[in-house]
């Protein structure tokens, strides 16, 4: 049984997952097996797959299209190694991701879940940083549990968005993965953080390719509300008065995340960001007096979905300052203390 099970769910992967494959087979760790499962593409994605003359690669095949969040679960089910490791087909890893994911495991007997930083790219490049989520301690990586500070607990939910490096103790991972889009992988990792502690990683070991994003790509994913699908989560992994506090933290930092409204606006129908801008009002009243929530609310009303795409594009790397922030993935060369 090998340490790692790094699984890949794919849908018409053709374009990207080539580099994906080959950033995985450049990991210093080698004790892992990979398992990519094709949710019925209609390209070339199984042909690429199987070009990789490597054991430890398995290609399945799922005879019909299972969705994304049935895919995911499809993954985890086939998943034999110790550590479950998440890669979306159109991400890059650094090549120590998996050395300093194991490493965390290490760390206590109790930990069950690692994250980690990441950063996005534009263009196929992924040198070209548009915008990133930070460390919560870029001198080390910090053990979290759910009762740790909250600065800690809204800095870890800041990591869930993506899948790509968020690894799980398969023996932890008991609780199944949600059948929405946007919650799919985030539910079992909070419900295992009520178990389990967590290592947040320091180093940026994960590259998200934006460009193929399901999220910008296909309108069918809005068809249940992002927050609300976030606030349902929310509420029932932390149910009870016991987590009264996680509740209250989590439903915040997420119903405070107004920029949220950009996505479904360029991504998805008027009635959709009416929607959700409305959901923003209704989980977080105090957005009813917040200038940043009608900015964003506003602003995103009144530009047609492609100018806002293109002023996004255009602006968002000045906002950050990521071209600045001299990020990039984890290389060999650098040395841990």
């Amino acid at each position: 049984m090998a340490a790692f099970t790094v699984c890949i769910p794919a849908y018409n992967s053709a374009a990207t997952i080539r580099s994906t494959i080959n950033s995985l087979l450049g990991q210093t760790f080698t004790d892992w097996d990979c398992i990519v499962v094709d949710n019925a593409s209609i390209d070339a994605t199984e042909s690429i797959v199987r070009s990789f003359a490597d054991g430890r690669i398995s290609y399945i095949r799922n005879e019909v299209n299972l969705g994304c969040p049935g895919n995911f679960q499809r993954c985890r089910d086939l998943a034999r190694g110790t550590y479950v490791y998440f890669l979306a087909s159109d991400d890059i890893l650094s090549p120590l991701a998996l050395e300093r994911t194991y490493a965390a495991f290490q760390a206590a007997a109790d930990i069950g879940i690692v994250t980690r930083p990441y950063y996005m790219f534009e263009n196929d490049n992924p040198e070209l940083v548009v915008r990133y989520i930070k460390p919560l301690d870029a001198t080390a990586d910090r053990i979290v549990s759910a009762d740790s500070d909250e600065a800690s607990l809204r800095a870890v939910l800041e990591t869930l968005g993506q899948v790509t490096g968020l690894a799980y103790r398969n023996d932890a991972l008991i609780t199944p993965f949600s059948p929405y889009v946007f919650t799919t992988h985030i539910e079992p990792f909070l419900h295992t953080l009520k178990t389990h502690r967590l290592v947040f990683l320091r180093d940026y070991v994960v590259a998200v390719r934006l460009a193929f994003s399901q999220t910008r790509n296909d309108p069918a994913v809005y068809a249940y509300s992002p927050l609300w699908t976030w606030i349902k989560m929310i509420d029932s992994v932390f149910d009870g008065p016991r987590w009264e506090r996680q509740r209250r933290i989590s439903r915040d930092n997420i119903s405070n995340r107004v920029e949220g409204l950009i996505q479904v606006r360029c991504s998805s129908s008027m009635k959709a960001y009416l929607q959700e801008a409305l959901h923003y009002l209704r989980y977080r009243p105090l957005n009813l007096v917040s200038p940043r929530y009608w900015s964003f609310a506003l602003g995103c009303l009144i530009m047609p979905p492609r100018s806002l795409r293109a002023f996004v594009n255009r602006f968002t790397p000045l906002y950050t300052r990521a071209p600045q922030a001299d990020i990039s993935l984890a290389s060999p060369s650098v040395s841990v203390p």
